[in-house]
C-alpha cells in the first residue's frame, strides 16, 4: 500500500531540505524521451525482461522531396552505395556534386584540380596543362559518369567521369578524392562499368572507337563503330550493347569485343539501356517510338515491347523494390515497370529534365534539372517516432540485473502540458500483472510549474527486469524523468560461495576472496 501525499508539498523550504537531503543519500538518473511525430504516442519504460519496445512503432517512413542548387548545367547522376550519396556532373562547372540522399551538398568536386600535363596513353590529345583555356566554361566538360558497382572489387564505390572535351576518364574515390586520370578516344559522349570483367567502357562518338579502361591496365581501344553513341552491359554475362547512329543498329559484343548479334536496325538517335538483374532482360528505350523494348541477350531475341504515352528519356533499375524506372523528361513523369513486364504505376516528379538516380538502400529518387542548374531529391525514408537517450538502455540492463530502490521521481514536461498520468506495471516471473495509475495532476510542483511533477508516492519502489513505466507523450513533446534511487550492491546480499560463483562480486572490481594476496600479487588459479 502507497502512503499518503506529503503533507510539506507547497512548503519551499522543506523541499529545498528534502532536495539537499535526496542529493546527498541518493543516485540521480536522468532519462530524456523525445516524440518526433505530430500524434500522441504511447511510451513504455523499462520493462527489460520482455524486451518492451519504447513505443509501436519505432520507426515511420515519411515522403520529402527537397530541391538541391548545384552548379552550371548538370548532366548524369548516379548513386553510390558506398557513402550513400548522389553523383551529378556540372557539365559548364567542370564539377561534380555529391549530395546526401536526404539532400545536403556533400561536397564540390572540382575537376579542373591538380590537372598537369602528360603524354598521351593510348589515344586521344594530350591532357592540358592549368591555362587560360581551363578558365573556360567547358574546358574539359564532363558528360557522363558511372560507378563501380561490384561488391567484390578493390574499387568499388569508385566514380568514373567521362569528359568530352578534355577526352579522359577521371576517377574519384568514395571518400571524393581525384585518384586518377585516363585518356580515351575522341569526345567521349557516355560511359559503362562492367562488373563481370570490372573495367569501365566509354562510346567516343567523333573518333567512333570504345575505350576499355580496366584496374592497373593501359587503356586499350575496341574495333571501330563508327557513329558510336550509348551503350549498355548486361551485369550477368557482361555483354556490351552498342547504340551507333552512323549504321542506324544496336548491336551485341562480348567481353573481347567479338559481335554476337544485333538487336536490329533503329533510326532513332536517343536511345538509352538498362539492365534488369532479377529478369535477365536488356531494357532499351526508343524516345521517338515512345517503347521500351526488352531483350534477351542469352536467347538472342526481343521478349516484348511495352508502349508508353510519352517520350521515354532515361531509365534506371531500383534494387531495393527490383522495379525498372523510366523517366519521361517531357512530362516529368516514371513508368515503373515490374519484373513481370508489367507497368506498376506512373509516378509525378518536378525538377525533372535530365537524368535519373536510384537509392539501392531506400525508394530515393535523384533527378537533375538543366534548365534550373537543380537536383531534386524525392522518396521515403524511416525516422524514429520517439527516441531517448543513449544512457537509457545502459540503466535498463544494469537495473535489470541490480534493481534500484527509488527515492523520489521529478518529471518535467517541455510546453505548457504536462503529463496527466503515470502507469505503474510489475509483471511477475509467472506472467502475473498488477497496475497502478498515477493521476500526476496531484503531484504540481512547489512552484507550481504546471509542465512538472515532483512524484513523492513512488519512492520505495523498485525498477528491474519486470517493472514496467507507461505514459502518454505528446507531439514534438520533450519529457525528462529525474530519478533519485539506491541500487542494490548485489555483492554483498549473495553469499561468499554464490558471488563466486556467478561473479557478482566483481561488481565492484576486486573479488573478496582476491584481498587475502598483496594487491601487486597476481592471484592464484584456486581464488577463481
Amino acid at each position: 500500500m502507497r502512503r499518503t501525499r506529503f503533507n510539506w508539498l507547497e512548503k519551499q523550504k522543506a523541499i529545498n531540505s528534502f532536495y539537499k537531503k535526496l542529493q546527498k543519500d541518493t543516485e540521480v538518473t536522468q532519462i530524456t524521451v523525445t516524440n518526433h511525430t505530430d500524434d500522441i504516442r504511447k511510451v513504455c519504460l523499462w520493462g527489460a525482461n520482455a524486451c518492451l519496445p519504447l513505443t509501436d512503432p519505432m520507426q515511420i517512413e515519411r515522403s520529402f522531396t527537397k530541391e538541391v542548387l548545384v552548379q552550371k548545367h548538370p548532366q548524369g547522376v548516379v548513386y553510390n552505395a558506398v557513402n550513400d550519396a548522389f553523383y551529378c556532373i556540372n557539365q559548364l562547372s567542370d564539377s561534380v556534386s555529391v549530395i546526401s540522399n536526404t539532400g545536403d551538398v556533400i561536397t564540390i568536386i572540382d575537376l579542373l584540380k591538380n590537372r598537369i600535363a602528360s603524354e598521351g596513353e593510348d589515344s586521344g590529345p594530350t591532357r592540358l596543362a592549368n591555362s587560360e583555356f581551363n578558365l573556360l566554361p567547358g574546358a574539359i566538360s564532363p558528360s557522363a559518369i558511372t560507378v563501380n558497382s561490384n561488391e567484390n572489387s578493390l574499387e568499388y564505390g569508385t566514380i568514373a567521369v567521362a569528359c568530352s572535351v578534355s577526352n579522359e576518364v577521371v576517377f574519384i574515390s568514395p571518400d571524393n578524392k581525384i585518384i586518377s586520370r585516363r585518356n580515351t578516344g575522341v569526345r567521349p559522349v557516355d560511359i559503362v562499368f562492367n562488373p563481370v570483367d570490372g573495367c569501365y567502357y566509354t562510346a567516343n562518338i567523333t573518333s567512333g572507337t570504345i575505350t576499355k579502361i580496366c584496374a592497373l591496365k593501359r587503356a586499350n581501344n575496341l574495333p571501330r563503330v563508327e557513329g558510336i553513341k550509348s551503350l549498355g552491359v548486361d551485369t550477368n554475362t557482361g555483354d556490351l550493347f552498342v547504340h551507333t547512329i552512323t549504321e542506324g543498329r544496336i548491336n551485341v559484343y562480348d567481353l573481347i569485343g567479338n559481335l554476337k548479334n544485333s538487336v536490329g536496325a533503329t533510326r532513332e538517335e536517343s536511345i538509352h539501356f538498362a539492365f534488369n538483374p532479377e529478369n535477365g532482360l536488356m531494357y532499351i528505350s526508343f524516345y521517338e517510338g515512345k517503347t521500351v523494348l526488352l531483350y534477351d541477350a542469352v536467347q538472342s531475341k526481343t521478349i516484348t515491347k511495352i508502349p508508353l504515352r510519352k517520350s521515354p528519356s532515361v531509365m534506371a533499375f531500383n534494387s531495393h523494390n527490383n522495379l525498372m524506372y523510366v523517366g519521361c523528361t517531357e512530362n516529368q513523369t516514371v513508368t515503373r515497370i515490374t519484373t513481370a513486364n508489367e507497368i506498376q504505376d506512373v509516378i509525378k516528379l518536378s525538377g525533372f529534365t535530365r537524368h535519373i538516380a536510384i537509392s539501392s538502400k531506400e525508394d530515393v529518387i535523384a533527378v537533375s534539372d538543366t534548365e534550373n542548374d537543380t537536383v531534386t531529391i524525392t522518396g521515403k525514408q524511416s525516422s524514429p517516432t520517439v527516441t531517448v537517450n543513449e544512457e537509457y538502455y545502459e540503466y535498463r540492463e544494469d537495473f535489470q540485473h541490480n534493481p534500484t530502490l527509488i527515492s523520489h521521481l521529478k518529471i518535467v514536461a517541455s510546453g505548457g502540458d504536462r503529463i496527466n498520468a503515470l502507469q505503474l506495471i510489475e509483471k511477475s516471473a509467472t506472467g502475473k500483472e498488477t497496475c497502478q495509475t498515477l493521476s500526476l495532476g496531484n503531484y504540481q510542483s512547489p512552484q507550481n510549474f504546471g509542465n512538472i511533477s515532483e512524484v513523492f508516492d513512488i519512492d520505495g519502489d523498485i525498477i528491474d527486469g519486470h517493472s514496467i513505466w507507461c505514459f502518454k507523450i505528446n507531439p514534438k513533446q520533450v519529457v525528462t524523468f529525474l530519478i533519485y534511487h539506491k541500487q542494490f550492491e548485489m555483492y554483498s546480499v549473495l553469499p561468499e560461495k554464490s558471488r563466486i560463483s556467478t561473479g557478482v562480486q566483481m561488481s565492484k572490481g576486486i573479488p573478496a576472496s582476491w584481498l587475502e594476496y598483496n594487491e601487486n600479487e597476481p592471484p592464484h588459479d584456486t581464488t577463481y
